[in-house]
């Protein structure tokens, strides 16, 4: 029986050795609750604070300014809500972009935000200028992805930053803080949170070879954020509860060993990636969603006529291969978001599929998967 090939790296990673090596001797011996002064909650209290101590240097961060969560959408939540409940004598405008992740976009929603969505061209990209345009004395948050999930388009957050930074000091304001879901750059982009200008950056262990159900919010010093939680004081006072130490643990160290392994890994992958990008576009018909340099090394996305992409991804599952038709998020059937604002007709967003490469991805894997892939839409289409 042929091995199968996980092609969705993007939705999900699997948990690397280095990280269930650290988690395991946490989960089998650390009894303590950090928040307990005797022995053993002390040593949990130290385990923990070398997990923050871990992040923030993998991201040039203050420990202080790392609140550990369940994840990127419980991240992003505190960021949106804790922004808006902070400013709330000043405004809810928030300016965001279109090919925003639905965590984000539904976010602004829920916490009853005046949301400005900013169009991007045919290839991803948003004009930071159009951004800065877009701003108002009652803007009070500006939110956009380091790099897209279904496309992998990565924005010049660096760019937005400093703009957004200039734009504060003219006006002679705090306003507006920049938020950036980072949860798809750490295995491919350098992350520095001085240099990108942000005020608050979203994390996520199961993207980064980590375990599910853990995740980071940067939280600048002296930004304006108010906790949006009632109960404890962990976190310093901005995410209460018991603190899953084994995930904390799981998470840092996959996080210090991609941050360590990215240019190997860029270098390695990349090759591959276009290897599996020429193929499918040799198909007849085949087309590119997404600009094709400014993108994620891993990240392919395109559309087939003449089949649908669930039952591509269907008939590739039963062959072997996990792709997926875009963000794992979505739930259902509901169309991309994130290609209707590339301006793609419904014909070519319902025939698009992504594949997301990793660390297990091999030369015979691409040339498998552009084999099975084109017996696949060949027969589709000609029965």
């Amino acid at each position: 029986m042929k091995k199968r090939i996980y092609l969705d790296h993007a939705a999900a990673t699997p948990l690397s050795s280095v990280a269930w090596m650290a988690m395991e001797p946490v989960l089998l011996a650390e009894v303590g609750n950090p928040s307990s002064i005797h022995h053993e909650g002390v040593r949990s209290s130290n385990i923990l604070r070398a997990c923050h101590e871990s992040i923030a240097q993998c991201i040039g961060a203050h420990t202080d300014e790392i609140v550990l969560t369940s994840g990127a959408t419980e991240s992003i939540n505190l960021a949106v809500f804790g922004a808006l409940k902070a400013a709330s004598m000043r405004g809810k405008h928030v300016v965001t972009v279109a090919t925003e992740h639905a965590a984000v976009l539904g976010a602004l929603r829920a916490a009853g935000a005046d949301v400005a969505v900013l169009p991007v061209d045919d290839r991803g990209h948003v004009d930071g200028e159009s951004i800065v345009a877009a701003l108002r004395p009652d803007t009070v948050l500006v939110s956009v992805m380091m790099a897209n999930n279904e496309i992998g388009v990565v924005h010049d957050i660096h760019h937005i930053g400093k703009a957004i930074d200039a734009w504060r000091k003219k006006n002679g304001s705090v306003y507006p803080l920049f938020h950036s879901d980072a949860s798809q750059a750490p295995n491919y982009l350098t992350i520095d949170v001085a240099s990108l200008h942000v005020d608050l950056l979203t994390l996520s262990s199961p993207k980064i070879y980590g375990p599910k159900g853990a995740g980071a919010l940067f939280i600048r010093r002296n930004t304006p954020w108010s906790s949006v939680f009632g109960g404890g004081k962990q976190e310093s006072g901005r995410r209460p509860g018991t603190e899953n130490i084994a995930g904390a643990v799981g998470f840092a160290s996959a996080l210090v060993e991609t941050t360590e392994m990215r240019d190997g890994e860029v270098a390695r992958i990349l090759p591959l990636r276009e290897r599996l990008m020429t193929g499918l576009l040799e198909i007849d018909g085949t087309q590119l969603n997404g600009d094709h340099i400014r993108r994620l090394p891993n990240n392919v996305n395109v559309s087939f006529k003449g089949i649908e992409g669930e039952e591509l991804v269907i008939r590739l599952d039963a062959a072997g291969i996990a792709v997926s038709t875009g963000s794992a998020c979505k739930g259902g059937s509901e169309p991309s978001h994130v290609l209707a604002a590339l301006g793609l007709s419904p014909d070519r967003i319902n025939s698009s599929v992504r594949f997301t490469l990793g660390r297990s991805t091999s030369d015979q894997d691409i040339l498998r998967t552009i084999t099975a892939v084109r017996d696949i839409v060949l027969a589709a289409r000609f029965g």
